[in-house]
C-alpha cells in the first residue's frame, strides 16, 4: 500500500524536477545535491509509493504510468502551494486577501461605504467583506477572530462588559504594523497612521465605568520591548515590565481601539416646522413635541439625558425602530426624533437637519482592531479616520 505520508514538500519538488528534466543529474544540478543523493531520496519515493516511476534509460529517465499519475498530483499540490505563498505575501503586505469589516447599522449609513469606496482605489486586490451588527455581537466577533476590524459604539448601553481594548492614539501604532507592501502616489506608506482628521488627533480612550471607557491609562502596544514609548520626540527607556504597567494590559489582549469621533446627534424636523428655519434648536423648544424613539420604554437613552439636563422629560410618541421609518414619520409630522451625524446624508429631502445649541447629545464611535492587525485593517482604520461628516444641517 502507498505510503502517503512520505510525500512532502521536498520530496515532491524533487521528484518533479526528475520528471521535467529526465535527468537525475540535472535535477541534482538544479537543486543543489550530488546525483546519489536524488538517487536515494526518488529510491525511497518508490518504495513508499509501492513500485517504480521512472523507467531507467541509458540516458536519462522517464516516468512509468505510476509515475505519470503521481506526477499530475505533485504538479497541483506545488501549484496550490505556490498560489497558498503569493496569497499569504498579499495578505501579510495588506495587497491582497480579504479584510472582513464589521459595523453598527448606522455607521452603514455613510461611514463605512465612504470608506472602502476610497479603500477600492489603493487596495483594488483586497476583497472586502461587511458583516453588520450590534456592537457586543462585533466585539465577540473580533476576539473571536472572525472579524479584521470593527467599527463600534458605547450607545446605549457602553462598551460590552469586560472588554477592555488597549486604547490607542493613531501615532501609537509602530512602523513595522504598516510595512505595507505597495507605496501611495505619493510616495508615502498607505498604512501610515499619521491621520489628518482631526478627531483623532491624540485621542484615546480616557476614565473607566457606566460609559464604557476602557481602563487605566492604556498606552500604546508592546513598545516597552524595544525600550521606547509612542508620541516622544525623545524616546524615554523602560522596561518590559515598566511598559505593562504603565499601559494596563489586561490578561487577554482584547485588541487595540481608536476614537474616531464624537457623533453628534442633531434634530429631525419636518420641513414645514416653524423651527426649521432656525440655524440652531433650542431643546427647549422642543419639549412639546412627540418624539420618535427606538429604546425600550423606561432606558435612559441620550435624549432622556439631554431633555433631564433642559429641565423637561420629553413626551413619547410612536416607537419606531429602524431609521427610515422613523424618517418617514417625522416627515410626515407626526413627530420628531434625533439622527446621529453618521446618518445624515441618508436623511430624505423631506426632512430638515438642524443642530442642537448648546451641548449637544452624543456618543463615542470607535474603531478596534486585534492585537496584531493586519496591515490593511490598518489602512481601512486610516481611511476611516479622513472621512467627513455631512456639514450640511439640511441634506437635500
Amino acid at each position: 500500500m502507498t505510503d502517503t505520508n512520505t510525500l512532502d514538500t521536498a520530496t515532491l519538488r524533487l521528484f518533479d524536477e526528475v520528471a521535467r528534466n529526465g535527468s537525475f543529474t540535472a535535477a541534482a544540478e538544479l537543486l543543489g545535491y550530488t546525483q546519489s543523493a536524488v538517487s536515494r531520496r526518488i529510491a525511497a519515493l518508490e518504495r513508499a509509493a509501492g513500485g517504480p516511476l521512472f523507467e531507467r534509460l541509458a540516458r536519462g529517465v522517464r516516468l512509468t504510468p505510476a509515475g505519470l499519475a503521481l506526477h499530475r498530483h505533485a504538479v497541483a499540490v506545488l501549484d496550490r502551494l505556490e498560489r497558498a505563498g503569493e496569497e499569504l505575501t498579499a495578505i501579510h503586505g495588506g495587497s491582497g486577501g480579504t479584510l472582513r469589516v464589521g459595523a453598527f447599522a448606522t455607521a452603514n449609513v455613510d461611514l463605512v461605504p465612504g470608506t472602502l469606496r476610497h479603500f477600492a482605489r489603493v487596495r483594488p486586490r483586497v476583497e472586502p467583506r461587511v458583516i453588520e451588527g450590534l456592537t457586543s455581537r462585533l466585539v465577540e466577533r473580533l476576539q473571536a477572530g472572525s472579524l479584521d476590524i470593527a467599527v463600534i459604539s458605547d450607545y446605549p448601553t457602553g462598551l460590552p462588559a469586560g472588554f477592555t481594548p488597549r486604547a490607542c492614539a493613531p501615532e501609537d501604532f509602530a512602523p513595522e504594523d504598516l510595512a505595507l507592501e505597495d507605496r501611495g502616489t505619493e510616495g508615502r506608506v498607505p498604512g501610515d497612521l499619521a491621520l489628518e482628521s482631526r478627531a483623532l488627533k491624540g485621542r484615546a480612550l480616557e476614565g473607566s465605568g457606566a460609559e464604557g471607557r476602557a481602563p487605566g491609562d492604556l498606552g500604546a502596544e508592546d513598545r516597552a520591548r524595544e525600550g521606547r514609548s509612542p508620541g516622544d520626540s525623545v524616546r524615554e527607556r523602560v522596561t518590559p515590565e515598566e511598559g505593562a504597567q504603565r499601559r494596563g494590559d489586561p490578561e487577554g489582549d482584547s485588541g487595540r481601539a481608536v476614537l474616531l469621533r464624537e457623533d453628534r446627534l442633531l434634530v429631525a424636523l419636518p420641513r414645514e416646522h416653524p423651527l426649521a428655519r432656525e440655524d440652531a434648536v433650542d431643546l427647549r423648544d422642543l419639549a412639546g413635541e412627540a418624539w420618535i424613539e427606538a429604546a425600550p420604554r423606561g432606558q435612559p437613552t441620550l435624549l432622556t439625558a439631554a431633555c433631564a439636563a433642559a429641565g423637561f422629560t420629553p413626551r413619547s410618541g410612536l416607537r419606531v425602530a429602524e431609521w427610515t421609518g422613523k424618517f418617514g414619520f417625522v416627515a410626515a409630522g407626526l413627530g420628531v426624533t434625533l439622527v446621529p451625524e453618521l446618518a445624515a446624508r441618508g436623511v430624505p429631502p423631506s426632512i430638515v437637519l438642524r443642530p442642537l445649541r448648546g451641548t449637544a447629545p452624543a456618543r463615542r464611535v470607535f474603531a478596534v482592531v486585534p492585537a496584531h492587525p493586519l496591515p490593511a485593517a490598518l489602512e481601512f482604520l486610516q481611511l476611516l479616520g479622513q472621512w467627513e461628516p455631512c456639514t450640511t444641517p439640511s441634506p437635500t
